[in-house]
């Protein structure tokens, strides 16, 4: 199971060409529904999680994600999912030790990394994509005031190849102590 999951990891990687093949709506769900059991602090959950795979939606969510000039390529995507941040509701001791939304960012995260991961299972590519016109992305997403999304995981189908990974030498990053 270890040597699939390491498979998973060195395989993953930022998509920024989409194919046109089409995505099925089930597996997006799938993959939302599969990220859902990451864990958060308290188990507070503190996400939604829209899911859109309707055409319509999709130009407009692109849209959302291209203010001046950026992320061209996410014209391409066939899906996506956007993660909007909920106060987290915290035990009362957590609560009392840290601001009620000091994890959310981090729960965030872990929730975006099963998304990204398990769209590789399912042989689908994504991107995170950070850069996005709030305004626009609510209307395409109809959603209410007071709801703040800073992530869109964007997901499609690619054919390139798998990148070789640059990463800084495991010296400067990993110290045994």
């Amino acid at each position: 199971m270890y040597n699939k999951f390491v498979e998973l990891v060195k395989t993953r990687q930022s998509c920024r060409e989409f194919n046109e093949q089409p995505v099925d709506k089930n597996e997006v769900m799938e993959i939302a529904e599969l990220a859902m059991l990451s864990p958060s602090a308290c188990n507070s959950q503190p996400w939604k999680m829209y899911v859109v795979t309707d055409e319509d939606k999709v130009k407009a969510v692109a849209e959302s994600l291209q203010e001046r000039g950026r992320n061209a390529f996410v014209s391409g995507a066939k899906a996506f999912i956007a993660v909007s941040e909920k106060q987290a509701t915290l035990k009362p001791d957590v609560e009392k030790k840290f601001d009620r939304n000091h994890f959310v960012k981090y729960d965030i995260g872990e929730l975006v990394a099963y998304l990204t991961l398990g769209a590789k299972a399912k042989g689908l590519e994504t991107c995170i994509i950070g850069w996005i016109n709030h305004d626009k992305l609510k209307t395409a997403l109809g959603m209410p005031d007071g709801e703040v999304c800073n992530i869109v995981v964007a997901i499609g189908k690619s054919d390139i190849p798998v990148r070789e990974k640059a990463r800084k030498p495991k010296e400067n990053i990993i110290y045994e102590v």
